[in-house]
């Protein structure tokens, strides 16, 4: 119980602290102009509901399928081991919450909701997105630099840039700028990884 409570309370931290450069942005750039929900994406997804759970379903298929690839063939074992293995139903509540509000909901913000709209405002769609994608790879990088190999380094890059521009094809081309799409495919994917590890 205190573990699903500190996951709450550091998913909250994190979301805040995701959140504070796009609401200084949006509040020095566009709060005249659009509220800030509707300025990052935290809005219903408008468009056709079957094309957007396929396009949802088919988005998180090929990052799994690759994501399992590389965990089966670059990755060590030893490294890519979530935080709550081997916790069983004790760990389930604060992997879900990890999952969906820590990591995806808190870099959905940052990525797709602020970077992406931003970055292809200037450059447009298909640069916008490979830099945020690059700059999303390269962050999952950083932040395990003294842990990772070459190989598993190159990967790492990588890998984050498939979703992060599946995401936003599905996000900006499919739903009229909502992330909430992509932040259940994000979601989705860091879940399966934990709940894979529970038990």
């Amino acid at each position: 119980m205190t573990q699903t409570v500190n996951e709450l309370i550091g998913s909250v931290v994190q979301i805040l602290l995701f959140t504070l450069i796009p609401f200084i942005w949006w509040l020095i750039t566009a709060r005249k102009k659009e509220n800030f929900f509707s300025w990052i994406g935290l809005k219903k997804p408008v468009g056709d509901k079957k094309k957007i759970l396929l396009f949802m379903l088919g988005a998180f298929v090929i990052c799994e399928v690759i994501g399992t690839i590389l965990n089966l063939t670059v990755f060590r074992t030893d490294w890519n081991v979530s935080s709550f293995a081997g916790q069983g139903n004790s760990g389930l509540v604060a992997a879900i919450s990890f999952s969906y509000l820590h990591t995806a909901f808190s870099e959905e913000i940052l990525y797709r909701g602020f970077l992406q709209k931003r970055l292809q405002k200037s450059l447009g769609f298909v640069a916008g997105t490979i830099v945020q994608a690059a700059i999303f790879g390269a962050s999952h990088v950083i932040l395990s630099l003294s842990m990772i190999t070459f190989a598993e380094g190159v990967a790492l890059f990588l890998y984050p840039m498939i979703p992060g521009v599946l995401i936003a094809i599905v996000n900006e081309k499919k739903c009229e700028g909502s992330i909430l799409p992509g932040w259940l495919i994000h979601g989705t994917l860091n879940v399966i990884t934990h709940l894979s590890q529970l038990w």
